[in-house]
C-alpha cells in the first residue's frame, strides 16, 4: 500500500514537471533564435526541471526514463547558440525527447515499465536528429563554461570570436560579485545551501585521501547532489562546474578513463575550486581572478574527460588572496567568519527533543513534589497551632489564675445535681481527668502529629533529592549532546593546508591524522590560521634544502605531519617536521642581541625554555627579511591565538631530528566541573576537573628545596610544586601545620602539583572568558559564578606553570622597595648618554647610583675605599677596558665576590666566553632591556646576599667594611 501511495507521487510530480517541460519548450521555440540571453535563461530554468525528473527517476528504478532526461538535461546545460535550420533541428529534438518522456510516465501509470523508452526515442527519429546535430555543429554542445551565463553577450563573442576575450575577462572578473550578490540577496538560502555543499566538499575530500580506496560511488553522488543543488538554488555557475566533475567522475566510475594521478589531482583542485565558491560568496576568501580560475579548472575537467592535453594549472597559490606562506610572515591573523548556522542530523536532533521530553517530565515531578512540601508545610502550621492554643489555656488556668474569674452569680452545674461531680464519676466508674491529663494528651497527639509530619517530609525530600540527582543527569546528558551538535570535522581546518601542499608537493609531504574527529566549530574556525603559520614555519624554516637533507641521509623531499586527538576535556594538535630542528646557538645568539635575556640566563635554559622564546613578538632566526621569513609574526600568532582559547603551545626540537609544536586548547569553555579550593584568608578559587590527575595530602616532610623550584616526588618522577596562594597575598606559611595539600594536574608542559590550603566540593559552572581588565593575568582561564552566588577565579595550570618561573608577578613591591634602596651600585660607560639613560633605569628601580667614565676612574673608586653592592660595566672604554676592570677587581680580595654585570654592544660568543672567564656574573647586550636588567640585578644581589648570610664574618664579603 505504501509502495502504491509512493509510485502515485512519483507519476504525479513526474507529470507535471512534464507540462512545465512542455509549455517551456514550446515558450523557447516561440522565441527563436534573436534572443539568445533570454532563450538562455530559458534553457536554464528547463535544465533544472529535466534535472528533478532525472533523479527521481532514478530514485524510483526507472532507468530508461532517467537517461532520457539526462539526455534532455545535458542538451539544455549546453545553452547552444544556434540559428536557421540547426535551431528548428534542436527545437524539434527537444520535442521529441519531451513527447518520449511524456509517453513513458503514461505507461507508468498504466502499470507498465519504461523498459522500452530508449527504442521508442529511436524509433520517433530523436535519435537521428542528435546525431545530426552533433555532427554539424559539434562546438555548440560543449557544456558551457560559467562565464557564459552571466554575460550578457557571450553568445555573439563566441560565434564572432572577436569579442570574446575582453568580455570573458570582464565576466570572469565579476564572478566573485556576482556570488557575493546572491549571497547578499538571498541569506536565508546560503544559510542551509553552504553548509550542506561543505558537507558534500568534505566528503569528496574524505575519499580522495584514501587513495586507490577512494569510493567513485560515493564522490560522484557527492558532485551530482552539488550540481542540483546550485541549480534549485539559482546559482548555474556552481551548478556547471559541478556538472563538468560529475561528467569526470561519472567517467572514472563507469571505467571509460582511469583514475592515475593525473586526473586525481584535477579532482581534487576541482574539490578545492568548489570550496572557493562558498569561500568567495561568504566573504572569507577573497581571489581577484576567482573567474579566471573557475575557466583554467573546467578546461582541464573537460581535458581529463576527453584524454586531450590539460592546460596547466597555475604555479601561484590559489586558496586566498594572500599566500598563506607570505601572509606568515606579513599579516597578523583574520578571524574567521562566524558561521551562521550548523548542519545537525535529523537523529540527534530528535534524541535532543526526547531529552528535552525528559526535562519536562522531571520538571513535573518536581513540582508535584514541592505541592507536597507546600502542604506539609500547612500541617505543620496547624499543628503549631494547636499546641500553641493547648499550651496557652494550660497557662491561663495555672500559671496565671488570677486571669480566670467565673461570672457573679453563676450557678455551678454540680451544685443544680445536688452532688460532686467527682462523686459521680466514681458512682458510674468513669475515669477522672483533670487538667494535666488533658494536657498530656494533647501533647501526645500533637507529638504523633509531628511524627507523622516529619516522616512524611522525610521521605518527600528524600524523593526530591533522587529527581534532582536524576535532573543533574539529563541536564549533563542534554549539555553534552547539544555540545556535539556544534561540532564539525577537522578536516574543513585542514583543506587549506592540504591544497597549499600540493601546490609544493615537490619540497615536501603532508601527512594528516584525525580528519574525521569532531571538534567545536567556534574553536575550529579560530585554528585554522594558527595551523597554517605553523605549517608555513615547518617548511620554510624547519625542512632544510635538498642538499642539505641528502648530506643529513634524509629524503630529498621533507615530511610534515599533523595529527590530532582529543585527551580528556582537551583538543591536542601536532604539527610535527622531519627538519633540522630548531637552532639554540641562533636562538641565544637573537635573543641577547634583542635584549631578551642575559648570556647567565641565556645559558641556564633547557632546549624547550630556548623553543619558547621563538614565541616572543618580533623574535626570528631567519638571517634575512623576506616574503615568508624573518619578520618575526607567524608564531607570535600563533600563542596568541591559542592563549586566547585558554590554550597553550609545547615546542619541542631535536637537532639535525626535527621540531615537534604542540595545540593543546579545551574542547569547551562554556560549562565545565571544577574543584572548589581555599586559599587561606577567605580567598576561594577553583581548578578544572578535566585537568586533575590525583589530589594528595602529603607530609611537609616530602617537600624538596631546589634553586630552580619546590618539587615533590610522585611515581617516580620529580613534579614541580607551585603555591597558589602567595597570588592572592597569602602567606606560604599560613596554616602549615604537618601536611600539604596538592592537586596533581596534568598540562600541556607535563605533571605539576599546586599547594592550596584545602579542597572544597565539585560544582558544574558556567565560565566566562577574564573580563579586560583581568585578561593580562594569564593564570586565568576565565570566571564562573558559584551556586551560592560567588565569583569563583577559574586558575589555569599552564598558566600557573608560567608564573612559578617569575614569582616577582605577584610578590609585593614594597619588602623589595625598602631593600633595593639601601643597594649602590657602580655604573661604568664612556658614554654620558649610555650613564644617563641606564642611570635613571637604576635609579627607578630604587638603587643608589655612582658613575664612572672608564674602567681607570671606577678602580681608582673602589681602592679608594668607595662600598659598591654591584657593578655595571661597558667593555670598549679607554684607559681600562671592560676586561681589565674585571680581572683587576676579582684580584683584590676584598671585592673578589662583588657581582659584575656586563652591557655591551658586542653579543659574540668570544666576548661572552672572555667575559665569564674572566669573572663577569652576567651579560647584557645594548640596547638593555630595563626589566630584565632590574630582574637580574636583584636576583644576583639576592643571591650575594644570601652568600653572605653564611659566612657573615667573611672578610671578601661585598658588604664588608663601611660604605664610603
Amino acid at each position: 500500500m505504501a509502495q502504491s501511495e509512493l509510485l502515485a507521487s512519483f507519476i504525479g510530480e513526474a507529470a507535471e514537471v512534464l507540462g512545465e517541460l512542455g509549455g517551456g519548450v514550446a515558450r523557447l521555440r516561440a522565441l527563436g533564435p534573436g534572443q539568445p540571453q533570454l532563450a538562455a535563461e530559458h534553457m536554464a530554468q528547463l535544465s533544472i526541471l529535466a534535472h528533478r525528473l532525472r533523479g527521481s527517476s532514478a530514485l524510483y528504478g526507472y532507468a530508461q526514463l532517467s537517461a532520457l532526461a539526462s539526455l534532455m538535461e545535458r542538451l539544455l546545460d549546453a545553452r547552444p547558440a544556434l540559428s536557421g535550420e540547426a535551431h528548428e533541428t534542436f527545437m524539434t529534438l527537444l520535442t521529441r525527447v519531451t513527447e518520449t518522456l511524456g509517453a513513458g510516465v503514461a505507461a507508468l501509470q498504466a502499470g507498465g515499465n519504461d523498459h522500452t523508452l530508449g527504442l521508442d526515442f529511436a524509433r520517433s527519429g530523436g535519435a537521428a536528429l542528435l546525431q545530426g546535430l552533433v555532427r554539424e555543429v559539434p562546438q555548440a554542445f560543449e557544456l558551457r563554461s560559467p562565464r557564459f551565463h552571466h554575460t550578457a553577450h557571450a553568445p555573439e563573442a563566441e560565434e564572432t570570436g572577436s569579442a570574446e576575450a575582453p568580455q570573458a575577462g570582464a565576466a570572469a572578473a565579476s564572478l566573485g560579485e556576482l556570488l557575493g550578490q546572491f549571497v547578499r540577496e538571498n541569506a536565508e538560502v546560503w544559510e542551509y545551501f553552504a553548509p550542506e555543499v561543505h558537507e558534500h566538499v568534505a566528503s569528496l575530500r574524505e575519499q580522495l585521501a584514501r587513495g586507490e580506496e577512494a569510493d567513485l560511488n560515493v564522490m560522484f553522488r557527492a558532485a551530482h547532489t552539488i550540481k542540483g543543488s546550485a541549480y534549485m538554488v539559482g546559482l548555474p555557475s556552481l551548478g556547471d562546474f559541478a556538472h563538468r566533475m560529475e561528467d569526470l567522475l561519472g567517467a572514472a566510475r563507469e571505467g571509460a578513463i582511469s583514475l592515475n594521478t593525473d586526473v586525481t589531482r584535477v579532482i581534487e583542485e576541482a574539490t578545492d575550486t568548489i570550496g572557493d565558491f562558498l569561500g568567495v560568496g561568504s566573504g572569507e576568501e577573497r581571489v581577484s581572478d576567482f573567474g579566471a580560475r573557475v575557466e583554467g579548472v573546467t578546461s582541464r575537467l573537460r581535458a581529463a574527460l576527453t584524454g586531450e592535453a590539460p592546460v596547466p594549472a597555475a604555479l601561484a597559490p590559489t586558496g586566498g588572496a594572500v599566500d598563506p606562506a607570505q601572509g606568515a610572515g606579513e599579516r597578523a591573523v583574520i578571524p574567521a567568519a562566524t558561521a551562521t548556522s550548523i548542519r545537525v542530523p535529523a537523529v540527534r536532533l530528535e534524541a535532543l527533543l526526547e531529552q528535552v521530553g525528559e526535562l519536562v517530565s522531571a520538571r513535573s515531578r518536581i513540582t508535584r513534589l514541592l505541592t507536597q512540601l507546600s502542604e506539609l508545610q500547612l500541617s505543620m502550621a496547624t499543628s503549631q497551632e494547636r499546641f500553641g492554643r493547648t499550651v496557652r489555656d494550660f497557662e491561663e488556668r495555672y500559671l496565671n489564675p488570677d486571669m480566670v474569674q467565673g461570672e457573679t452569680g453563676a450557678v455551678q452545674p454540680s451544685a443544680q445535681m445536688g452532688l460532686d461531680l467527682s462523686q459521680q464519676f466514681a458512682e458510674l466508674e468513669f475515669d477522672t481527668y483533670n487538667d494535666l491529663n488533658i494536657l498530656s494528651r494533647s501533647i501526645t497527639e500533637l507529638s504523633a502529629d509531628f511524627s507523622e509530619v516529619r516522616r512524611r517530609l522525610s521521605d518527600t525530600v528524600s524523593e526530591l533529592g533522587e529527581e534532582n540527582d536524576q535532573l543533574g543527569k539529563l541536564v549533563r546528558r542534554l549539555r553534552l549532546d547539544v555540545n556535539q551538535t556544534s561540532r564539525v570535522a577537522f578536516s574543513q581546518a585542514t583543506a587549506r593546508l592540504r591544497r597549499w601542499a600540493r601546490e609544493r608537493q615537490e619540497t615536501f609531504t603532508l601527512t594528516v591524522e584525525g580528519d574525521d574527529l569532531l571538534v567545536e566549530s567556534g574553536i575550529l574556525q579560530r585554528i585554522g590560521d594558527p595551523l597554517m603559520h605553523l605549517l608555513t614555519n615547518a617548511v620554510y624554516h624547519g625542512l632544510s634544502s635538498r642538499e642539505g637533507r641528502l648530506q643529513a641521509g634524509k629524503s630529498e623531499r621533507g615530511n610534515v605531519w599533523i595529527r590530532a586527538s582529543e585527551q580528556g576535556n582537551f583538543l591536542e594538535i601536532v604539527v610535527a617536521d622531519d627538519g633540522q630542528g630548531l637552532d639554540f646557538s641562533r636562538i641565544r645568539e637573537r635573543a641577547l642581541e634583542r635584549g631578551l635575556r642575559s648570556a647567565q640566563e641565556l645559558e641556564r635554559m633547557s632546549g624547550d625554555e630556548l623553543g619558547r622564546l621563538v614565541l616572543l613578538p618580533g623574535f626570528s632566526t631567519a638571517r634575512e627579511v623576506g616574503q615568508v621569513a624573518g619578520r618575526g609574526v607567524g608564531l607570535d600568532v600563533v600563542a596568541t591565538a591559542i592563549r586566547q582559547l585558554g590554550g597553550e603551545l609545547l615546542i619541542s626540537s631535536e637537532r639535525g631530528v626535527g621540531t615537534v609544536f604542540t595545540l593543546r586548547v579545551p574542547t569547551t569553555q562554556r560549562i565545565m566541573d571544577v574543584l572548589h579550593i581555599d586559599l587561606g584568608g577567605g580567598h576561594t578559587a577553583a581548578l578544572p576537573v578535566g585537568a586533575i590527575r590525583t589530589l594528595r595530602d602529603l607530609p611537609l616532610a616530602e617537600l624538596r628545596r631546589a634553586p630552580e623550584g619546590d618539587w615533590v616526588a610522585f611515581e617516580g618522577q620529580r613534579v614541580p610544586v607551585v603555591d597558589a596562594r602567595p597570588i592572592w597575598g597569602v602567606s606560604a606559611e599560613e596554616g602549615l601545620g604537618g601536611e600539604m595539600h596538592l592537586a596533581f594536574l596534568s598540562s600541556i608542559a607535563g605533571l605539576m602539583a599546586v599547594r592550596v590550603s584545602d579542597f572544597g566540593i565539585i560544582e558544574e559552572v558556567t565560565v566566562t572568558p577574564p573580563s579586560a581588565l583581568l585578561a593580562p593575568l594569564d593564570y586565568l582561564s576565565g570566571m564562573a559564578l558559584s551556586g551560592t552566588g560567588r565569583v569563583l577565579p577559574i586558575l589555569d595550570p599552564a598558566g600557573l606553570g608560567r608564573l612559578s618561573h617569575r614569582p616577582e608577578a605577584w610578590l609585593g613591591a614594597g619588602e623589595q622597595g625598602a631593600t633595593l634602596a639601601v643597594r649602590r651600585l657602580l655604573l661604568v660607560d664612556d658614554s654620558l648618554s649610555v650613564r644617563r639613560l641606564v642611570g635613571k633605569m637604576l635609579t627607578r628601580g630604587g638603587y643608589e647610583v655612582v658613575t664612572a667614565n672608564d674602567g681607570q676612574e671606577a678602580f681608582d673608586l673602589i681602592q679608594g675605599g668607595a662600598e659598591f653592592d654591584g657593578v655595571v660595566t661597558d667593555l670598549e672604554m679607554p684607559r681600562m677596558n671592560g676586561y681589565e676592570l674585571i680581572s683587576a677587581v676579582r684580584a683584590w680580595p676584598r671585592t673578589a665576590r662583588l657581582p659584575m654585570l656586563v652591557m655591551t654592544t658586542r653579543a659574540g660568543d668570544k666576548h661572552q666566553r672572555l667575559a665569564f672567564q674572566l669573572g663577569a656574573d652576567d651579560y647584557f647586550s645594548k640596547p638593555v632591556n630595563e626589566a630584565l636588567l632590574l630582574r637580574r640585578l636583584g636576583a644576583l644581589l639576592d643571591a650575594a646576599e644570601r652568600a653572605a648570610h653564611l659566612a657573615p664574618g667573611a672578610p671578601d664579603h661585598p658588604s664588608a667594611g663601611a660604605r664610603a
